[in-house]
């Protein structure tokens, strides 16, 4: 979505009117993993397929990229794709250490993040990362600080510009908060799965911390698959719908306008798009352009979903 001069800092929650709070992002995961609802994952796309909704989106004013070691050849793909560019911001993840972080000594868990920042820019194909996170970070990894300290100490040296943390739960992402060496948390936000406005977007803002919001479509449920769930994941379905009408949107239509109620939500410093083709892009990009003023005034109905419901790592095949 094309924006005019200054470019909101994507790290940082935009202070401007409701329709400019939040930058869009691109996530990487769908353009080189399988990803969506179990039983209707789409398969990720050619490399050059991937390469052109990359390129798009950054022609079409999206200045964030996001991506992970975990995320198959993605840092590839973006530094080829990408570059050295300067007119986006890349971000990217530790790999996580296929031991775990507990059987790191300090010693260890400083080499292997350096390491993992080495190994990026090399793919990512950039002298500097925009921002190095922590992938899948839980309260008592940041709470004893080794990895926070590593990577201001990878700051200082001037290979990271800025650090975060990706994390699952109102706990892990507090903790990331309260530690004032981190710049973001990334958390799963959605118009369906509203839970870090209790805590973690009033605890963002006061602090002056970025957040940046994934999952927006909760899987492909805030999308015309959406409308056929059944079974156990019926109940999804039913708040999917209650989301469209409050919105006034088709189901074809209901992807970029639930994203637009994401980028109109106080505190969110970057949404970020999943799109496995040129078509999804501007679809989403557009839609964000059409809905924006109505998700600025909409009140989306109270939709009490069990957190069972709202965490896809527990749906069934």
């Amino acid at each position: 979505m094309p924006r005019s001069s200054p470019t909101p800092n994507p790290l940082r929650p935009w202070p401007g009117p409701p329709a400019r709070r939040a930058l869009l992002g691109v996530g990487t995961a769908a353009l080189t993993v399988p990803y969506g609802v179990p039983g209707a994952e789409r398969p990720a796309p050619t490399a050059a397929q991937a390469g052109r909704v990359l390129r798009a989106a950054v022609e079409r004013g999206v200045r964030l990229i996001d991506t992970a070691p975990a995320y198959g050849e993605s840092e590839t793909l973006v530094g080829r794709t990408l570059g050295s560019r300067e007119s986006c911001a890349v971000a990217t993840k530790l790999a996580i250490p296929p031991v775990g972080w507990d059987a790191l000594s300090p010693s260890e868990t400083r080499a292997h993040v350096l390491a993992s920042a080495e190994t990026s820019l090399r793919a990512l194909r950039r002298e500097r990362l925009d921002l190095l996170q922590v992938h899948n970070a839980d309260r008592e990894l940041v709470r004893r600080g080794v990895v926070a300290e590593a990577l201001a100490g990878l700051r200082e040296r001037g290979l990271v510009a800025s650090t975060g943390a990706t994390v699952y739960g109102e706990d892990a992402a507090l903790a990331v908060l309260e530690d004032p060496r981190f710049d973001t948390v990334q958390v799963a936000y959605s118009a369906l799965d509203r839970r870090p406005e209790r805590r973690v977007l009033p605890a963002a803002t006061a602090r002056g911390a970025g957040v940046i919001a994934r999952s927006l479509l909760l899987r492909g449920v805030l999308t015309a698959t959406g409308r056929d769930l059944g079974g156990e994941l019926a109940a999804l379905s039913d708040a999917a719908d209650a989301v469209r009408r409050a919105l006034g949107a088709t189901w074809a239509q209901l992807p970029g306008a639930a994203i637009a109620f994401v980028t109109s939500r106080p505190g969110v410093a970057c949404a970020l798009l999943g799109p496995r083709d040129e078509r999804e892009l501007a679809a989403l990009l557009d839609g964000v352009d059409r809905f924006g003023p109505v998700a600025d005034r909409v009140r989306l109905p109270g939709i009490a979903l069990p957190d069972r419901l709202l965490d896809p790592s527990g749906w069934p095949a």
